[in-house]
């Protein structure tokens, strides 16, 4: 009886805590939201809330049939609602244990980070621990501040109350970083400098948020309802919420690019925040020749691998080969492949990395390479970085004897560091890696779209880009398609482990593929694969067909491995994968030599006409006309022997094949007629389905394969050639009308040249002067800021690779503005172009004056010896400028403060030493005017 009643009981409580699960949710829901919290929750221009919590709240309000009331606060107060009972939970809090103590918390399942961002121009801030000794910005009672203090217990921290106020904090440079999510809010007014200043790729990631939304401990139930209403949230919900809050804001066709900083010279970004680099550059082709709208998204290698991994951009445009890389992320091409060398200290005593070394080398984390390196230096340990500069410093400190890195991009990084002198790279030490376009593995379209996108590059377009971007030769990847395919370590042990490839080719279908006199392959497809052999270090056996059919019948069985002139259809997608286009088919129509000429397929109409019955126009043909009688034929001979019966009236083939069979004997009275308004169908390999990887390395060899070795291959095969059995007069009246027809078309060829050429030159006048108008100051026609930076940036690249010295004179004249006050602003304009001619008697050809605006101006000296070939020129303007000035109005007087910054001592950047030469030209005025000052560091 007593086990009855207990048992009656706790049914009776289940049922009844059953019950209060299963009740509805209250009709309306009052949840708390902040108004600053850019992009989770905030108030928009109009005042509304809005941002990515309130739209998820309302998903939720939608699909469970209740209203949703949002009570707006500052940060703080938020959670004064929740404790006073004035709301029903709070829409979103970053989880702490604090907050996990006093309140029931259930994750939103969305991913937040928090991030410091950090100012642009602070070089080696790279990580938090470079922020110890500077001022961090960060809101009172946030969720980062317990982090901040947790991975920098001695920070420098700055509280404020709100949002607001720390960000003018920064806008007005009292902290030099500061806390905050994912994105900066557009609703702040001075948001583009404060983009500017603390741009998106500076963020560092403090950590992962774990967002919630809160309720208060005694409201269990509204909690346990609310978890089961959030987890009937989709994935793709979600993701597209991320994307549409957390991601770049672009139109829904508009595909987000992210770059990778400080990769340059592949990809960086400008100092006005734009993209930049080889990378870059080959991505914004890829979108003219697609038409597809793209938008560069800078930012860290490894924040761009989670933005993929989350849906927020759509590709990461150039990532190393990985085999760590995050689930569902995948590459998609191959962009390019790069060498790297290892780098160690400047001293000869140090011995070089062998085989037997047992040093402690530096790798980065995310290096394809390791496995190789491993390898090839065995007792060697290799210790991952996630920063070239931890791995400098330990190099420094004697923890590594060096370290590996990417050739073209550790010198122009070290630069940056002022350690370009100490580090040489070893010259026998070069690995190589290819360098991957990445997307999401479940976006095949989007892969597919971006294979064929570049495999439209011409060789020769990427080889004269490579140059522009990479100095180094011996570092360009593209030229080298023209002798060896540069193939990766993997496809190379592919290639090893298959070392007989076999390819099918038809006997009789010339000039393409057909057994000749001797009873050997020859042709156009002969002469390819000897090519890709070349280039692939590889043997490709060829084994004959009579029949097309018994060919693909073969490759599906695996008897043999690769045919080439494939088109691709459905039904052999299932044994075989194909290959970029190599060439397209042009169409020809063969007939009776009297018969009529046909310029369109359409005259073709209630017409019998003869074509090879496995080419993809035989199926479509009638789709497109539908009244032409299509007559299948085993081989283009067997329907030029049904024209000759008058079985049909005109046999169809490419281009090629007709041209080639009427030289033939028996055939010689046929005409040949080609057909521009039929669709082209590109020509592939294809490969055997089991063997995927070839198909990337024939892409690369058909890619080596230039315009004009194209043309070579066709004109190795279509040499016109006067057979016996023309008949001479005809061949005669054929030259004569031939004749005629060259000159006329040359004659108009001229004289569309010549006009071409008219607008050419016109063209390209307008563009040099739009440039010299861009470039230069409108008053003296000498070079402007702009262009002096760019010199500047330019000479230092070139000075950092061959060691030597440049100056900036900056340049303020004493006495001009007494002259304008006087005379006028047209006696000032006077003056001043007459002082940019006397500026520019005082240098070399290879210098550069400037005007930098107002009354300064700027000298670049290139190429110096010593610091004193500076003082020369600056002795030499100033005794210029002590003689009187002739004018229209009289003669006047003007002397000159001159500020001289030098490279490399002053600074290693453009930006630096302007500020050095400006505040030293300064120092000139205050020390009485008239004279020439160089800084303390040259001075010792």
């Amino acid at each position: 009886m007593i086990g009855k009643s207990i048992l009656v009981s706790v049914f009776v409580f289940l049922l009844c805590i059953t019950g209060a699960v299963a009740a509805p949710l209250p009709q309306q829901l009052k949840v708390a939201v902040s108004v600053d919290s850019y992009p989770y929750m905030f108030t928009d221009d109009n005042g509304e809330v809005a941002g990515l919590v309130i739209d998820y709240w309302h998903e939720i309000g939608r699909q469970q049939n209740i209203s949703i009331k949002f009570v707006a606060a500052d940060w703080p107060d938020t959670l004064k609602l929740l404790q006073s009972g004035e709301v029903d939970l709070h829409g979103a809090v970053g989880r702490t244990p604090a907050r996990a103590a006093t309140f029931l918390l259930t994750d939103l399942n969305i991913d937040a980070f928090s991030n410091l961002y950090v100012m642009r121009d602070l070089v080696g801030a790279n990580a938090i621990k470079d922020l110890q000794p500077l001022v961090i910005g960060v809101i009172e009672n946030t969720g980062h501040l317990a982090v901040l203090k947790q991975q920098l217990p001695r920070g420098n921290f700055k509280y404020f109350p709100n949002v607001s106020a720390l960000y003018q904090a920064a806008l007005d440079g009292q902290i030099a970083a500061f806390a905050g999510l994912d994105r900066l809010p557009e609703q702040f007014n001075g948001h583009t400098e404060l983009r500017r200043l603390f741009p998106m790729h500076r963020r560092i990631a403090l950590s992962r948020m774990e967002l919630a939304f809160a309720v208060m401990p005694q409201n269990k139930v509204l909690a346990e309802q609310l978890s089961q209403a959030t987890a009937q949230l989709s994935r793709s919900y979600l993701d597209e919420l991320e994307r549409k809050w957390l991601g770049v804001p672009a139109d829904k066709d508009t595909l987000i690019l992210g770059v990778s900083v400080n990769n340059q010279p592949y990809m960086h970004v400008s100092p006005q925040g734009d993209a930049q680099g080889l990378f870059v550059e080959l991505w914004q082709h890829w979108a003219e020749q697609t038409g597809t709208k793209v938008v560069f998204v800078p930012d860290t290698s490894s924040n761009n691998l989670q933005n993929l991994k989350k849906g927020r951009i759509d590709v990461v445009i150039g990532f190393p080969d990985n085999s760590n890389l995050p689930q569902g992320i995948g590459p998609a091409y191959q962009l390019y492949g790069f060498k790297s060398h290892y780098f160690t200290l400047n001293q000869r005593k140090l011995a070089p990395l062998t085989s037997a070394s047992e040093s402690k080398v530096g790798v980065f984390g995310n290096a394809p390479y390791q496995a190789e390196l491993r390898r090839r230096y065995p007792h060697a340990e290799f210790i991952p970085y996630r920063q070239l500069e931890d791995m400098v410093q330990a190099t420094l400190n004697g923890e590594l004897s060096g370290f590996f890195g990417a050739s073209a991009i550790i010198p122009l990084r070290l630069q940056q560091l002022n350690q370009n002198d100490v580090f040489v790279a070893q010259p026998d030490s070069m690995v190589f890696a290819p360098i991957y376009s990445l997307i999401r593995d479940d976006n095949t379209e989007l892969a597919e779209k971006i294979r064929q996108g570049f495999s439209n590059f011409t060789l020769d377009w990427l080889i004269e880009l490579e140059k522009k971007w990479v100095v180094q030769p011996d570092l360009w990847y593209f030229p080298q398609f023209r002798q060896q395919i540069p193939l990766t370590e993997t496809e190379l042990s592919w290639l090893n482990s298959h070392p007989d490839l076999r390819v099918g080719m038809l006997d009789n279908w010339p000039p393409m593929e057909f057994v000749d006199d001797a009873g050997n392959p020859a042709g156009v497809t002969v002469d390819m694969f000897n090519l890709l052999s070349e280039r692939l270090k590889v043997d490709f056996n060829i084994q004959i067909y009579s029949n097309f059919n018994d060919m693909l019948e073969a490759l599906e069985r695996k008897e043999i491995d690769v045919i080439a002139n494939v088109s691709e259809q459905e039904e052999r997608r299932r044994y075989a994968r194909f290959t970029d286009e190599f060439w397209s088919t042009q169409w020809a129509v063969i007939g009776p030599h009297d018969a009529g000429v046909v310029i369109s397929t359409s005259e073709l109409n209630g017409m019998k006409v003869g074509i090879y019955k496995d080419y993809k126009l035989a199926r479509h043909l009638n789709d497109i006309y539908p009244q032409i009688n299509v007559v299948p034929v085993n081989s283009l001979r067997d329907g030029l022997e049904l024209l000759q019966q008058g079985k049909v009236d005109y046999a169809l083939d490419s281009v090629e094949a007709a041209s080639e069979m009427v030289r033939q004997a028996g055939y010689l009275y046929l005409r040949v007629q080609i057909l521009e308004d039929l669709p082209t169908y590109p020509s592939l390999i294809a490969v055997r389905e089991d063997y995927a990887p070839l198909v990337v390395m024939l892409n690369k060899g058909l890619r080596s394969i230039g315009k004009e070795e194209r043309q070579q291959l066709y004109q190795n095969w279509f040499s016109f050639q006067v057979t016996q059995g023309i008949n001479q007069a005809q061949f005669r009246q054929t030259m004569w009308q031939i004749g005629g027809v060259a000159a006329l078309l040359l004659t108009f060829v001229v004289i569309w040249n010549l006009s071409l050429r008219r607008e050419v030159s016109l063209r390209r006048q307008a563009e040099q002067k739009m440039r010299f108008m861009a470039t230069h100051d409108d008053l003296t026609q000498i070079p402007n800021r702009s262009l002096i930076k760019e010199r500047i940036e330019q000479a230092l690249l070139q000075h950092a690779r061959h060691n030597e010295i440049l100056a900036l004179l900056f340049i303020d004249l004493d006495g001009f503005k007494e002259v304008n006050d006087q005379f006028g602003h047209e006696v000032g304009d006077e003056l001043l172009q007459k002082l940019a001619a006397i500026l520019g008697t005082a240098i070399r050809k290879s210098d550069t004056v400037a005007r930098f605006g107002g009354d300064e101006f700027a000298i670049l000296l290139t190429g110096l010896l010593s610091r004193d070939d500076a003082a020369i020129v600056a002795e030499k303007i100033l005794h210029q400028l002590s003689e009187p000035v002739t004018l229209s109005v009289g003669e006047v007087q003007v002397g000159a403060s001159i500020g001289i910054a030098v490279y490399p001592d002053d600074g290693t950047d453009c930006a630096r030493l302007l500020r050095v030469a400006d505040s030293l030209m300064y120092r000139v005025k205050q020390q009485g005017k008239n004279q020439y000052c160089f800084s303390r560091a040259v001075n010792s």
